[in-house]
């Protein structure tokens, strides 16, 4: 009898924890629509995913080369926070860390030369604050299940828009999802601060989306490109390749 009872509360939990398309009744269309083409109806709900990212970044505009990089990143959902860590191997065998965290509200960020020389450390300021949460908005696509948080607020823009509004504590921040006519998501945009000073103002940020793949029967980005759109022109500072994913880990 009690080997039955058992069975019976861990089918029950397991057919909880499935996202069901009467779950995502109250979302905007192009948003049920989206989470349908991509699998995560009748998906597991996404705790947590980890990944890999191999790219190339620039620190500046001015830059003229791109640099190598290679990352590695966690996110959790209940409750919302990322922990994603980089190398960059620059010229004469240097080598540049950097860390970007996002937890209890509270952001941190830091880049160090040769792991240990202090470049440049950015943390539990409001703007920084603001700026990790709507990151963490941003890459929802690779935990979808996320967009029904009750953090997260859904506003329909058009039938292949609708802009998210996630609010956690006392930050608030929005993104804008767009999807192409089969559901798949092109790109996402923000207004982020990019700096943390007084003058600091929210520029465009947008996450563009060229290659989407299955892992693990969900349809996530995998190839992206982020970039800035400052005074000068497009600054697009960071292209990579995620990988070797992992959910509910």
């Amino acid at each position: 009898m009690e080997g039955k009872g058992t069975q019976k509360i861990e089918s029950g939990f397991a057919a909880r924890n499935i996202l069901t398309a009467e779950m995502t009744g109250s979302l905007p269309s192009p948003v049920q629509n989206w989470l349908k083409a991509i699998g995560a109806v009748g998906h597991e709900k996404i705790d947590s995913v980890k990944l890999k990212q191999s790219g190339m970044m620039k620190l500046k505009p001015e830059q003229k080369t791109w640099t190598a990089s290679e990352a590695e990143q966690i996110s959790f959902t209940d409750p919302p926070a990322f922990h994603w860590s980089v190398k960059m191997k620059m010229r004469k065998g240097l080598t540049v860390t950097g860390k970007d965290s996002f937890q209890e509200g509270k952001a941190d960020m830091r880049i160090k030369l040769a792991g240990i020389l202090p470049i440049s450390r950015s943390d539990d300021n409001e703007k920084t604050n603001e700026s990790a949460l709507q990151r963490y908005l941003m890459e929802l696509a690779w935990y979808p299940s996320a967009a029904l948080s009750l953090f997260i607020s859904w506003q329909e823009v058009d039938a292949y828009s609708a802009t998210a509004t996630m609010n956690y504590g006392v930050l608030t921040g929005s993104a804008t999802y767009f999807f192409d006519e089969h559901y798949e998501l092109l790109k996402v945009e923000a207004w982020r601060y990019k700096e943390s000073g007084e003058d600091a103002r929210p520029l465009l940020c947008t996450g563009s989306i060229n290659e989407h793949k299955q892992v693990d029967g969900l349809k996530v980005p995998v190839d992206m490109e982020i970039s800035w759109e400052l005074e000068e022109g497009t600054f697009a500072w960071y292209k990579f390749q995620a990988h070797d994913f992992q959910f509910n880990t």
